[in-house]
C-alpha cells in the first residue's frame, strides 16, 4: 500500500523515518530549480517567492489559462528547498540520489526512485545530496474541476478541503510504481507542448494518475482528524513565518511561545520535533541564508549585512556563517559573483 506516515504512525514502505529531532542534511542554495513551462523565472531558476508572514510561497505556477508548471533540478550541488507551503498541489519525482523530505511534521530519509506528494496547504521541505536529480509538477487542483458535481468532483473537492489527503510518499517498491512513473513522465512531456490538445492530455493524465493512487489506497480520509493535525500545522506556519519576518532583531523562545499560546518549555520541544533544530538554531540559519543572499546579490559592506541580519558581533557572524556555508562571507561573495559572471559568459 502506498500510504506512508501521514499521521503519527511508523513508516512501513521501506523508508527510514528520522527521529523526531534529527536533522542531518546540509543546507545550501535555497531550493532553486530549473524551470521549464510557463513559469515565473529568476535567472533561469525557480526562486520561491514567500509571503514572509506565513512562509507561504506566492510564486505564480503557470498562468490563469493553464495553472501548471514543471520544475527540474539537475545540479552537482546540494538541493535545499526549505519549509514552505502553497495552495497548489505538488508531485515531486525523486529520480536519482538520496533525499530527506519533511511533510506536515513527518520526516523521511529516501532513496530514489520515489514520488512525494504535497497537497494544498501542506508544509514541506526537501533536501538532496550533491548530484541528485528531481523534478516536480506543481498545479492548481481546481484545473481538473467539472461543472457537473459527480463522484469525481467530490473526490477532488475532498482533496482541496483536506477531507482526504495524499499519501506522503510512494516508493519504487510499490506494485503500481512503474505505471505511476509512466503517467508522471507523460504529464511532463505533454506540458512542454503549448497547444490545446496537449493541455487536454495533461488533464487526462493527471486524472488517470489520481485514479491510480485512489485504487491503490494512496489516499487517507482525514475527517476523523487522527492523522492530520491542522491546528499544529497552523502553529508551525505561524512560528516560522514570524521568524522570517523578524529575524533581523532579537527573538526569544518566550516570545515565540507566547505567540502560539504555549509555555516556553513545551514550545521548545514542539519546535525542535518539527524542525530538528532549537528556536535559536533555526533563527541563526534563517539569518545566515538572508546574509548569503545579500552577499551574492549586492556589494554592500559585510559588516552592514551582518548588522541587518541581526548580528552586532562581527566575529560571531563570521563563525556562524562559516559553520553553515563552509566558507567565510568574503569567500562566499567572491565565489557567488564568479559563478554569475561565468554563467553570463557561458
Amino acid at each position: 500500500m502506498g500510504l506512508s506516515c501521514i499521521g503519527q504512525g511508523e513508516c512501513d514502505v521501506g523508508l527510514s523515518c528520522i527521529g523526531q529531532g534529527e536533522c542531518d542534511v546540509g543546507l545550501s542554495c535555497i531550493g532553486q530549480r530549473e524551470c521549464d513551462v510557463g513559469l515565473n523565472c529568476i535567472g533561469g531558476k525557480r526562486k520561491p517567492a514567500m509571503d514572509k508572514g506565513r512562509l507561504k510561497e506566492d510564486t505564480v505556477h503557470g498562468n490563469i489559462q493553464f495553472p501548471l508548471a514543471i520544475y527540474k533540478e539537475n545540479s552537482d550541488k546540494e538541493l535545499s528547498v526549505k519549509l514552505h507551503w502553497h495552495e497548489e498541489t505538488e508531485i515531486i519525482f525523486l529520480a536519482e540520489g538520496r533525499f530527506r523530505v519533511d511533510i506536515n511534521m513527518k520526516k523521511y530519509k529516501m532513496q530514489a526512485p520515489a514520488f512525494v506528494f504535497a497537497g494544498s496547504g501542506d508544509i514541506h521541505a526537501i533536501y538532496g545530496e550533491p548530484g541528485c536529480r528531481e523534478s516536480a509538477v506543481v498545479f492548481d487542483m481546481r484545473m481538473l474541476s467539472f461543472e457537473y458535481p459527480d463522484g469525481v468532483q467530490q473526490i477532488l473537492r475532498s482533496l482541496l478541503d483536506k477531507r482526504m489527503q495524499f499519501a506522503a510518499v510512494v516508493t519504487g517498491k510499490e506494485a503500481f510504481y512503474t505505471e505511476l512513473e509512466r503517467l508522471y513522465l507523460e504529464i511532463v512531456a505533454q506540458a512542454g507542448k503549448e497547444n490545446a490538445a496537449s493541455r487536454i492530455r495533461v488533464k487526462a493524465y493527471l486524472l488517470e494518475l489520481l485514479a491510480l493512487l485512489y485504487e491503490n489506497g494512496s489516499f487517507a480520509n482525514m475527517e476523523s482528524g487522527e492523522n492530520y493535525d491542522s491546528e499544529k500545522i497552523a502553529k508551525v506556519k505561524t512560528a516560522l513565518g514570524y521568524i522570517q519576518e523578524n529575524f533581523c532583531r532579537k527573538i526569544s523562545s518566550r516570545e515565540l511561545a507566547a505567540l502560539l499560546g504555549m509555555n516556553e518549555q513545551y514550545f521548545c520541544r514542539f519546535f525542535k520535533r518539527i524542525t530538528g533544530k532549537t528556536p535559536t538554531g533555526y533563527i541563526n540559519e534563517v539569518r545566515i541564508e538572508k546574509a548569503a543572499e545579500y552577499l551574492a546579490k549586492t556589494n554592500r559592506k559585510i559588516i552592514d549585512i551582518a548588522m541587518e541580519c541581526g548580528y552586532d558581533n562581527m566575529g560571531y557572524f563570521i563563525k556562524r556563517f562559516t559553520g553553515q556555508k563552509g566558507m567565510t562571507p568574503s569567500k562566499f561573495r567572491a565565489e557567488s559573483q564568479n559563478s554569475v559572471i561565468n554563467s553570463h559568459n557561458g
